[in-house]
């Protein structure tokens, strides 16, 4: 049984960031769980607190089927699923001073340098948190590494926009995480930070507004070489990137695209891209499902004139 009723799928929707009073039919607080694994800490808040909804993120497909199955199981109506990166989701999804409390339990430390920027210690990521977090609103980290436990603690406490409340060792709550019990009974130490925001920060969003479909209409002599060429051929404008990994014919053609939007979101797509007599339609292909993002808009615009550039490929 796979269970979708709690998966919201934003892209779809018709203005960023999302309007959750609409969504959830009411207007109440919103708590939000980054990285929700099988569920059962989400769903064991969304039960114990009526009178608030939940969002959570995730990108793991299983998670999303196991969490959806014990939401179904207590007939929760207050909790939604989102599979995105939540750095990208936190700050695209939610308005400014709209969350109360920002659950991150036990994440990936990410150890290695080139990895830092994923860090809940990145800038980018601390911005987003300092804008829609409510005045007091609370961020609360868990983990079993000490030196993340520090290095979150060191950025909280030299951050304008945070106070840290809590930090404790070997920590105890009332809602506890599969990996809580398990660092627990194995006698490994665990950290709780708890960090409370005390002025608003403000931070640079690239979905906000009307989120509008995209596609384009050319004229030009397309041919199976030229489009070929396009393979592995990447384009760079500013903050967005992207490259047509692969290109496939089957009556239409088709075109795979990797494309990289400011703040290092990156998402894969499928183009259709139709036509007769020299006139061309480029579109988002019926299986694909991204975010209409920069990056996405600019590969609609730039594949074409790429194609019928004078003397280009």
């Amino acid at each position: 049984m796979v269970v979708t009723e709690y998966e919201l799928k934003p892209q779809n929707f018709p203005r960023f960031p999302l309007d959750w009073s609409e969504i959830f039919g009411r207007k109440a607080k919103i708590v939000v769980e980054i990285g929700f694994g099988n569920g059962e800490f989400l769903a064991e808040l969304a039960r114990r607190h009526p009178e608030k909804d939940f969002v959570g993120f995730e990108v793991s497909i299983t998670s999303f089927v196991k969490a959806q199955k014990k939401f179904k199981r207590y007939n929760l109506k207050n909790v939604r699923l989102v599979k995105v990166d939540a750095r990208f989701g936190l700050r695209e999804l939610f308005p400014d001073n709209s969350v109360e409390k920002v659950y991150i339990n036990f994440p990936c430390p990410w150890p290695k340098k080139r990895h830092e920027n994923r860090r809940i210690t990145s800038y980018d990521f601390l911005q987003t948190l300092s804008a829609v977090l409510e005045m007091d609103g609370t961020v609360e980290f868990a983990t079993d590494e000490e030196w993340y436990a520090r290095e979150v603690l060191d950025t909280f406490e030299s951050s304008e926009y945070f106070v840290v409340d809590v930090f404790e060792e070997n920590f105890k709550r009332d809602v506890e995480t599969r990996y809580e019990r398990k660092w627990k009974s194995q006698g490994k130490k665990t950290f709780l930070i708890v960090a409370r925001k005390v002025k608003n920060g403000s931070v640079k969003r690239i979905m906000e507004g009307e989120n509008t479909m995209a596609h384009s209409v050319f004229e030009g002599d397309v041919t199976w070489e030229k489009l070929k060429e396009l393979e592995g051929k990447v384009f760079k404008d500013k903050n967005k990137i992207f490259v047509v990994k692969k290109v496939y014919r089957d009556g239409d053609y088709l075109l795979k695209v990797i494309s990289t939007d400011e703040g290092g979101f990156q998402q894969v797509y499928y183009l259709n891209l139709s036509g007769r007599d020299g006139k061309w339609v480029l579109k988002l292909d019926e299986g694909s499902d991204p975010y209409r993002t920069p990056a996405l808009k600019w590969s609609l615009r730039r594949i074409p004139e790429e194609l019928t550039a004078q003397g280009s490929l």
